[in-house]
């Protein structure tokens, strides 16, 4: 083999190696999987169309309050994002931890059906096994105090 063919290989090669190593594809493995690490509520909508609901922040972190009237038969639904939004499981499920709680509000998936006038704690939990939760706490109270105070 000559000289020059010898000389050409390995700068072929060397080339190669350089340009696959600033050009080249970072790896990634198989199954990466994106947590959710946020859950932010963003919205309530009611059954009886009560304007002016606000959520506000509670005094812990990850933690909120909603003040609503009690209607009989009363449906809320807490909407939310996530963050990321590209999660690979971006489910999150809602829950009544307090067994007391259960007999002001129950559920049916994220949505909650008022049975009579108190509070209860609310948990909304991301279904990944990543840990992000909030707490909303919800006061049920009498039609005629709530639309006194605003």
């Amino acid at each position: 083999m000559k000289k020059s063919s010898v000389i050409i290989v390995i700068i072929t090669f060397v080339l190669s190696v350089v340009l696959v190593g600033i050009f080249g594809m970072k790896m990634i493995s198989y199954n990466t999987r994106v947590y959710i690490h946020t859950i932010t509520p963003t919205a309530v909508t009611t059954s009886a169309n009560i304007s002016g609901v606000k959520l506000t922040a509670g005094s812990e972190k990850d933690s909120y309050i909603l003040v609503l009237p009690y209607f009989e038969d009363l449906v809320v639904r807490i909407d939310y994002e996530i963050d990321p939004a590209d999660a690979t499981d971006g489910a999150v499920e809602l829950t009544v931890p307090d067994p007391a709680d259960r007999e002001v509000v129950g559920t049916d998936g994220l949505n909650l059906l008022a049975k009579r006038q108190g509070s209860a704690r609310l948990r909304y939990r991301a279904k990944d096994g990543g840990g992000a939760e909030i707490t909303v706490t919800l006061y049920l109270i009498d039609p005629d105090d709530y639309y006194s105070s605003m």
